[in-house]
């Protein structure tokens, strides 16, 4: 779901309502929100393995299996040599690969990441985006927010536009890239998109 800064964005009941129609079919969409921040959900005292077994007693998952994937995802997301590690010693793009699994530990239906990429070196961004692309083509159901269009377009199956809370435009997103270039007979991507669809003059 993508609009401009201020407008449209707020999760609010209907905006809900239109997620779900969405991500209910096993697809991802973007929700653009220009005003949030990126919020890390770990406990920063607590060591990696720690936080992926409080997580884990949350959803109340049995010891032996938390600990058995606790230990598979921090192997997936290369933070195997610093499982002993507190939250709050690890890098930028460290913290953001452990607050991502925290949220996979119970192998949820959906996922929704919260600007997971800000502020992070181009390599964490990169096995980010690639790990998210992967668990997307597993049928995992993702909404993903984010202030940068070339991470939408590369993740997103579906793009929705809202103004002022109107739905403006919806569609697959590479079919949408396409339709549009071609209407406008220039090869665009989804940042032009977005300026054309829900730019407004003097705004």
């Amino acid at each position: 779901v993508v609009g401009i800064v201020g407008k449209s964005k707020s999760l609010d009941f209907p905006t809900m309502l239109i997620f779900w129609s969405l991500v209910r079919n096993s697809v991802v969409l973007a929700v653009y929100l220009l005003f949030s921040v990126a919020c890390f959900l770990t406990v920063h005292e607590h060591s990696v393995m720690d936080n992926m077994l409080f997580f884990a007693s949350i959803a109340k998952m049995d010891k032996r299996i938390a600990k058995e994937r606790s230990i598979a995802l921090i192997e997936k997301v290369g933070l195997k040599e610093k499982i002993s590690t507190k939250a709050s010693d690890l890098s930028g793009g460290m913290k953001r690969k452990l607050n991502l699994i925290t949220g996979l530990i119970h192998n949820p239906k959906l996922l929704i990441c919260d600007e997971v990429c800000v502020g992070i070196d181009p390599i964490s961004r990169k096995e980010i985006l690639e790990y998210l692309k992967e668990l997307k083509n597993n049928g995992l159901n993702i909404i993903y927010t984010s202030h940068y269009l070339d991470e939408v377009e590369y993740l997103c199956d579906k793009i929705v536009f809202l103004d002022r809370g109107s739905l403006v435009l919806e569609g697959e997103t590479d079919k949408l890239i396409k339709e549009i270039s071609n209407a406008e007979d220039k090869e665009m991507n989804l940042s032009d998109i977005f300026v054309k669809v829900l730019r407004k003059d003097g705004e």
